[in-house]
């Protein structure tokens, strides 16, 4: 009979197996989406306080979440860029919605790495209506643990349609955000998120709304 240290041990070291099996084909599929994986950061939870933060608008002025918190409750996108276009779509959807979600007692705010130069031409492009904020040294990004490095072979592949992100972001740095969507309750707390870092994916409109009229 096998003794029962052993078979602990041995159910410990098949957890173990698969668990390094299973990373392992998460990283692969980060990495496609050009994540480096050991720097992915996990984003905040529903539940947790949000980061209050400030920045510039488009028009240069200051937006501070803590002020529009007290109009109501504030969903927050992370916005990678004006040159990622399931970006574009995304904000795009808000902003044909954005009378209902005004409507539900909420407002809008796209946060983002690029240099306020680029995205205030995408606003004034596409018609855009709700604020922009420039992340300028990623201290939002950080402050809702949505950063990571992006890796060689994705920047790679955006220089090839003449994008650097060590040019474009306004810090010069290849770090961009998971394309997260929170929804912020009037007292800090977030009531929804959602965090996928496969950037072809977001939180739909029907999700924000639905969240909202529930409040």
């Amino acid at each position: 009979m096998i003794n029962k240290r052993i078979l602990t041990l041995l159910s410990i070291l098949s957890f173990f197996l698969l668990s390094v099996s299973s990373f392992a084909q998460e990283a692969k599929i980060y990495e496609k989406y050009g994540v480096t994986v050991e720097t992915l950061q996990p984003g905040l939870s529903e539940g947790d306080q949000a980061f209050l933060f400030k920045g510039k608008d488009q028009d240069g002025k200051t937006y501070q979440l803590k002020e529009a918190l007290k109009k109501g409750p504030v969903v927050v996108n992370f916005f990678r860029g004006s040159w990622c276009p399931y970006c574009t779509k995304h904000l795009m959807n808000v902003q044909d919605s954005l009378g209902m979600i005004e409507a539900a007692g909420a407002t809008f705010v796209a946060v983002t790495p690029e240099n306020q130069e680029r995205f205030a031409k995408l606003v004034e492009k596409k018609g855009l209506t709700f604020e922009m904020v420039e992340d300028s040294k990623l201290d939002i990004m950080n402050g809702f643990k949505v950063t990571f490095d992006v890796n060689q072979g994705y920047q790679d592949m955006l220089k090839k349609y003449e994008n650097d992100l060590t040019v474009t972001n306004s810090i010069k740095r290849a770090s961009l955000p998971v394309p997260a969507t929170y929804i912020i309750a009037q007292d800090g707390t977030i009531i929804k998120r959602h965090y996928d870092p496969n950037y072809t994916e977001r939180m739909s409109v029907k999700d924000i709304l639905s969240t909202l009229q529930a409040q």
